[in-house]
């Protein structure tokens, strides 16, 4: 029996590699796992450019204006479709009841084109060319086949104007392709930034929960020696239960955030995502007035409401042409036959060209249309003096919250560092019994405090740019 038994070196070396192997194993799988994430893009954080052209190349907010575009482009199209000529093409039967006892007498072979022979036999020319059974059209019974074309030749400048209309049009629609875009692209900055901000205040809250339980440990040990009182402890608990409470609020923050930005990047919402954090502080070169003059000059909004003033001053000519006459040629073909079929030999043909001179008068209709139009034209104009007033008061107040947040930044570093070295002496001094416990929670609460505000700061002077710069025009 003792031979049969392993010995205890084999067994030792049996067991190491089996640990090998499953240690190979896993750290293939892993490497699989890992390299198919990878491969998804799964685990890589995203950098702003990276979430900005995503969004715009997904988000359905660019693919609307895309399609606006394009319906302003089809109603472009139509309307200079009225200067092109008409054509109508009409089909009519029509049979007359005179199939009555009273009238058949009267009506039976009484009309000179019931029974005519086509051509003149006789004639040497067209002999050959008349058919030898009888010609007859029934004057009580007609299939038509009409076709009419119509140009029109003078307007008062009316198709000339709505077409000018449709196609200001176009170009409203296109700038406003530009303005969603930079807008998209300013939510995307706003979301992105946000969420930095949280996860920064996360790490802040779980160094203040670090620090405070380890204060609470060691407040537990003198108070074990009764060196302090229970209700040390229990006030190092109810700050702790604090940090806990601002931690979980920081997680629940970077949920929100993570749903916007998977909205705007048209993500599943359960998709997990990472941002790269590079927040760092880059000092601008904006200056006033410059930026008023940067504005003035890239705004869009500014130039769609010039489109704007352009359009309401092409209804205002296409609603004076309608006190104008109106000028047209209309030719008219027509094939009439008593059989459906009016190509038919038995067919008759017949053809009109005709000018028609139009002037209507409607009293006061007209007359108050143009006044109307004429009031939205200085109403538009209105309006876009007062677009331009109200950008440059964005740009003064965004510009103030840049440069505020920019001259926090520092004083904010600043505090930081006084923050956490007086945490530090204060804890010394706590384990020495020099110091109470009331100035250690005050010093930690003091230097989380000064931390979510560097952090802060650093983000809202980043948003706050990218507000400048949206409301420049410049934001790309």
């Amino acid at each position: 029996m003792d031979r049969l038994r392993p010995s205890p070196y084999l067994l030792s070396i049996a067991m190491m590699v089996m640990v090998l192997v499953t240690t190979a194993l896993g750290a293939d799988k892993a490497a699989v796992t890992k390299k198919s994430a990878g491969a998804r893009g799964d685990d890589a954080p995203l950098s702003l450019a990276q979430a900005v052209s995503i969004s715009v190349t997904r988000n359905l907010r660019m693919a609307d204006a895309r399609l606006a575009v394009r319906e302003k482009e089809s109603e472009r199209r139509s309307a200079f479709s009225d200067f092109l000529p008409s054509v109508d093409v009409q089909y009519t039967a029509t049979a007359a009841k005179y199939q009555q006892a009273s009238n058949i007498s009267a009506l039976a072979y009484s009309h000179d084109s019931k029974w005519v022979i086509r051509g003149n036999p006789s004639d040497p020319l067209v002999g050959g060319l008349a058919p030898d059974y009888p010609y007859r059209i029934d004057p009580y019974r007609f299939f038509t086949l009409t076709a009419t074309m119509t140009q029109p030749i003078y307007s008062g400048g009316k198709l000339l104007n709505d077409y000018k209309y449709a196609r200001l049009g176009v170009d409203y629609s296109a700038i406003q392709f530009e303005v969603d875009r930079q807008d998209l692209i300013l939510d995307v900055n706003t979301a992105f930034y946000q969420l930095i901000q949280s996860e920064k205040l996360l790490d802040v809250a779980e160094e203040s929960v670090r620090a405070l339980e380890a204060l609470r440990n060691q407040t537990m040990e003198f108070y074990k020696a009764g060196v302090v009182a229970k209700v040390d402890v229990l006030s190092t608990e109810g700050q702790l239960a604090q940090a806990r409470i601002q931690r979980t609020q920081s997680r629940t923050d970077i949920d929100r955030y993570k749903a916007t930005l998977n909205f705007l990047l048209r993500f599943p919402q359960e998709t997990p995502i990472g941002v790269v954090h590079d927040f760092a502080y880059q000092p601008t070169n904006y200056r006033i007035p410059d930026i008023y003059a940067v504005a003035a000059a890239n705004r869009l909004e500014i130039r769609q409401a010039n489109i704007s003033v352009e359009q309401a001053l092409a209804l205002v000519k296409s609603a004076r042409a309608d006190l104008l006459p109106s000028v047209s040629l209309q030719a008219q073909g027509t094939r009439i036959n008593d059989d459906w079929n009016p190509f038919d030999p038995e067919g008759v043909n017949n053809w009109t060209l005709a000018g028609f001179f139009t002037w209507s008068f409607d009293m006061f209709r007209s007359r108050e249309t143009v006044k109307e139009r004429q009031a939205s034209q200085a109403r538009a104009f209105v309006a876009r003096e007062q677009l331009v007033e109200q950008i440059m008061e964005e740009v003064k107040i965004s510009y103030s919250d840049m440069k505020r947040a920019e001259s926090n930044i520092e004083d904010n570093r600043k505090a930081v560092e006084f923050r956490r070295e007086s945490f530090r002496i204060n804890k010394e001094r706590y384990k020495e019994q020099v110091a109470t416990y009331i100035e250690v929670l005050d010093a930690q609460r003091q230097l989380a405090l000064a931390e979510g505000d560097y952090y802060i700061s650093l983000i809202s002077y980043r948003i706050n740019r990218a507000t400048l710069e949206r409301n420049m025009g410049t934001l790309r």
